[in-house]
C-alpha cells in the first residue's frame, strides 16, 4: 500500500506543530520563570571574563589603529599586506602600546579615586558632628524667617547624620568582602588576556566569521548583515569613545574650575562629575546631587556657588565640547534619547544608561533607513515636513467642490455651433 504525500498539507502540519512547539516552551518559560533566570545569571557569571574581554577590545581597538596608521603613513609610508612580516611586528607593537595606554588610564584613575575616596569619607565620617551643628545653624540663619522650613531641614539634616554614624559597620562589611574584590579582579585580568588574543587576531576572527556566514546563508543576507555590522561599529564606537574622552575632558576641566575656588572635596567631585557625565542628557544631574550633598555637609555656602559651577560647564560641554567631540555620533532626536534613557537605566542600572542611547540609535537608523527605501520604492518624498499636510491631499483623495456657473458667466463662454464643430473635423 503506497502512501501520497502532499506538500501543502505537509507544511500546514509543519506549521502546527511549530506553533504547538512554541506554546508548550512559553507555558514552561512563565511556570519556571525563576529557574530560567538562575541558569541566566550562572551563565553570565561564567561569561564575566569573555565579556570583560569583549568590553577591554572594543576600547582599545580605536588606540590601536590609530597607532598604527600613524605608523604607516609616516614611518613605514607604504602598505604591508596581511602575511607581511612587517604587518605582523607592527600588529605586536600596536597591540602591547595600545594595551600599556589602557593600563595607565585605569590604574591612575583607581590611584586617584580610591585613595580620595577614602578619605572623602572619612573626613565626613569623623566630622559628621561638626558638619551637622553648622549645616543647622546656617540653616536657621537662611531660613529665619520660615521656622517650619528650618525644622524639617535641620531635621533630616539631623537623619542624615545618623545613617552616616551607621554607615561604618557597613564599609567595614564591604570592604572585609574581598571575595568579591578578588572575583572583580580575576575577571578584569583574564578579559585582558583575551582582548589581547582579539586585537591580535582579529583580522582572522572576523573572516572565520564571514565564512561560516557565507557558508550557511544567502549572499544577499550576508551583505545586509555586514552592513548592519558596519553601522553598529560606528555608531557604538563613535558615542562610546567620542563620549569617553569627553567626559575626561570635563572632569580635568572641573577640577581646575573647583581647585581655584577652593571647593572641599575637589579631586572627588571633579571624577563623579567626569563618571556620570558620560550618560547623556541626565548625567550631569546624577553627578551633582552627591556632590552638592558634600559640600553642604562641609561648607553650606559654598552649595550655589557649586551648581553655578556645574551648570556652566554643563552648558559648555553641551554646547560647544560635545558637539565637537561626538559631532551627529548618534542621529538620535531628543524624545528618543529620553525614552531610550529610562528603558535602559530601569533595566540594567548605570551600564544600561550607557549603552542604550547607541543602541537606540541603531534601531533608529535602521527603521528609518528601511522606511525611506520603501518611500523610494513607492516614489514618494523623503522629507517628514512633506508629509505635515493634510493626509487627505497627501492620499489624493481632497475632491474639488462643484461651483455652478452664473448666466453671466454662461452668456461668455463661446460655443460654437454643429456647422462650424464639423468643419473644424
Amino acid at each position: 500500500m503506497k502512501f501520497y504525500t502532499n506538500k501543502k498539507y505537509n507544511t500546514i502540519a509543519f506549521y502546527a506543530i511549530l506553533v504547538v512547539a512554541l506554546n508548550v516552551l512559553l507555558i514552561i518559560a512563565i511556570l519556571r520563570f525563576q529557574d530560567i533566570l538562575n541558569i541566566f545569571s550562572a551563565l553570565f557569571t561564567v561569561l564575566l571574563p569573555v565579556i570583560w574581554g569583549f568590553a577591554i577590545a572594543f576600547l582599545v581597538n580605536p588606540i590601536m589603529v590609530t597607532f598604527e596608521d600613524v605608523v604607516q603613513k609616516k614611518i613605514i609610508k607604504k602598505p604591508a599586506s596581511q602575511g607581511n612580516k612587517k604587518r605582523k611586528w607592527l600588529r605586536i607593537l600596536s597591540v602591547f602600546i595600545s594595551s600599556v595606554i589602557f593600563l595607565g588610564i585605569v590604574g591612575g584613575v583607581i590611584s586617584i579615586i580610591v585613595p580620595e575616596l577614602i578619605n572623602s569619607v572619612n573626613d565626613v565620617i569623623n566630622n559628621s558632628s561638626d558638619t551637622v551643628e553648622t549645616s543647622k545653624q546656617w540653616i536657621n540663619k537662611l531660613f529665619a524667617n520660615y521656622p517650619k522650613i528650618s525644622k524639617i531641614l535641620s531635621d533630616r539634616i539631623a537623619e542624615f547624620s545618623t545613617d552616616l554614624g551607621n554607615l561604618q559597620p557597613m564599609l567595614e562589611n564591604i570592604l572585609s568582602g574581598a571575595l568579591g574584590f578578588v572575583n572583580l579582579v580575576k575577571n578584569f585580568v583574564l578579559g585582558f588576556i583575551l582582548s589581547i588574543y582579539l586585537l591580535f587576531n582579529k583580522e582572522t576572527l572576523v573572516a572565520q566569521l564571514k565564512k561560516i556566514m557565507f557558508a550557511n546563508l544567502k549572499k544577499s543576507t550576508c551583505g545586509k548583515l555586514f552592513r548592519f555590522g558596519n553601522q553598529a561599529n560606528k555608531v557604538f564606537s563613535g558615542f562610546i569613545t567620542g563620549k569617553i574622552v569627553d567626559s575626561i575632558i570635563i572632569g580635568f576641566i572641573s577640577f581646575v574650575v573647583l581647585t581655584i575656588v577652593n571647593m572641599p572635596y575637589n579631586i572627588l567631585i571633579s571624577v563623579i562629575i567626569g563618571v556620570t557625565n558620560i550618560i547623556p542628557f541626565f548625567g550631569p544631574f546624577i553627578g551633582a546631587i552627591p556632590s552638592a550633598l558634600l559640600i553642604l555637609l562641609v561648607e553650606p555656602r559654598k552649595v550655589i556657588i557649586f551648581l553655578i559651577i556645574v551648570l556652566l560647564i554643563q552648558q559648555f560641554d553641551g554646547n560647544v565640547l560635545g558637539p565637537k567631540i561626538l559631532g551627529d555620533s548618534t542621529g538620535l532626536p531628543a524624545i528618543w534619547v529620553m525614552i531610550s534613557l529610562f528603558i535602559g537605566g530601569g533595566m540594567f542600572g548605570f551600564i544600561g544608561m550607557l549603552i542604550s542611547v547607541p543602541a537606540f540609535a541603531l534601531i533608529y537608523s535602521l527603521i528609518r533607513d528601511g522606511i525611506d527605501n520603501k518611500l523610494k520604492n513607492k516614489k514618494l518624498p523623503l522629507s517628514t515636513e512633506y508629509y505635515k499636510d493634510d493626509h487627505k491631499r497627501l492620499l489624493g483623495s481632497e475632491k474639488k467642490k462643484f461651483v455652478p456657473l452664473t448666466p453671466e458667466e454662461l452668456s461668455k463662454i463661446d460655443i460654437p455651433s454643429i456647422s462650424e464643430a464639423n468643419e473644424a473635423k
